[in-house]
């Protein structure tokens, strides 16, 4: 049964889909009514991105002494007052509240997970779980259609938000703590190639979409197609993963994400590299979470979870720079891509299957 993967999947969708992700949508509004130059949309997008490194560092310990269950509504429940407050407080603050979303996303991501694997969730209801992210970028641009300043465009996000925000409450009976870390048990050793890949993937997947909509433009198409391609996440990569495990099934859908990014598909058949590459980058999560589950003891999995976001963040952090590098010395934004390309296609390499 997947039912509580469905409840608790509305966390992604209001805390990255809509919270995070969406930043790109109300970015041009902000610029016309704030005046803010390209550099300072970058920072604000930045602020974010380190909010949630420091929140999946810091979230082991965090939601060990807080508690799994109860971080993962409470940061989920703040989403909707912060989106709401970023734009009406004035800018130096938004800074601090984008800062303060990009924590709570993290705490609402890597608490949501580890709740799930801590029921003995199957890969389909985790992939469930975070193809959540997909109905937030799907929903994000119609939510904004019509609407025309920064005030309106995070009043109805933050709105979103917040509604998604109560379904999950249902769960809140059913779900159990993940075990403290035992002694003796929780190395991470054998996942170390993988936490590898996964930044590499980080930095590769914010790479395509960073400059993917500067290279095509199409906002509304490209959202649509992420969004529907990221919901069927779970149907399509969550049995594949259980049938050929974490491992090798984190190398197929890095196969299929770096064949979607390709700049020869993404600037001339958008639909097809938007639609693959919705389908595959949430389906990374999917199958890094079941190879820690088959490498690590159940009490290691949160602080892998934790360690993976982090690593993820990171690599989100330094990607658009390593893109934007590319695509000033080649001179146009598909230099970018290519770099986005190359840094998926390095996230391979640590992958690898190994033998059985």
């Amino acid at each position: 049964m997947a039912s509580k993967g469905i409840l608790l999947a509305l966390g992604p969708a209001a805390a990255l889909g809509l919270g995070r992700f969406a930043y790109a949508l109300v970015l041009p509004l902000m610029q016309a009514a704030w005046g803010l130059s390209y550099a300072e949309g970058g920072l604000l997008g930045s602020a974010n991105t380190l909010g949630y490194l420091l929140g999946a560092f810091l979230s082991h310990g965090l939601l060990g002494r807080l508690g799994y269950r109860r971080g993962f509504f409470l940061a989920l429940l703040l989403q909707g007052p912060v989106l709401v407050l970023t734009p009406r407080l004035g800018e130096a603050p938004a800074f601090l509240l984008r800062f303060l979303q990009g924590g709570l996303g993290a705490l609402v991501f890597v608490a949501g997970a580890a709740l799930l694997m801590a029921q003995g969730r199957s890969g389909r209801a985790l992939g469930v779980y975070y193809g959540g992210v997909g109905l937030g970028l799907l929903l994000a641009p119609w939510l904004l259609v019509g609407v025309k300043s920064p005030e309106g465009a995070w009043g109805r996000l933050g709105l979103g938000a917040f509604l998604m925000a109560l379904p999950p409450l249902l769960a809140w009976r059913e779900l159990k703590e993940p075990p403290p870390p035992a002694q003796g048990e929780g190395s991470l050793r054998p996942v170390l190639p993988l936490l590898v890949a996964y930044g590499l993937y980080g930095a590769g997947y914010i790479g395509y979409m960073t400059f993917i909509t500067t290279s095509v433009g199409h906002w509304t198409l490209l959202f649509s197609l992420l969004g529907l391609g990221a919901l069927l996440t779970g149907p399509l990569w969550g049995p594949w993963v259980e049938r050929v495990g974490g491992r090798r099934g984190l190398f197929h859908v890095l196969l299929v994400l770096f064949l979607g990014s390709l700049p020869p598909l993404a600037l001339h058949l958008l639909p097809v590299s938007a639609l693959l590459f919705g389908l595959s980058f949430l389906g990374v999560i999917t199958a890094i979470t079941q190879a820690f589950r088959k490498a690590l003891p159940p009490s290691a999995w949160p602080t892998a979870m934790g360690l993976s976001t982090a690593a993820f963040a990171l690599g989100q952090a330094l990607g658009p720079a390593v893109a934007g590098l590319f695509a000033q010395h080649l001179g146009k934004g598909e230099g970018a891509l290519w770099a986005a390309s190359a840094l998926l296609l390095f996230a391979l390499l640590p992958a690898w299957p190994q033998k059985r």
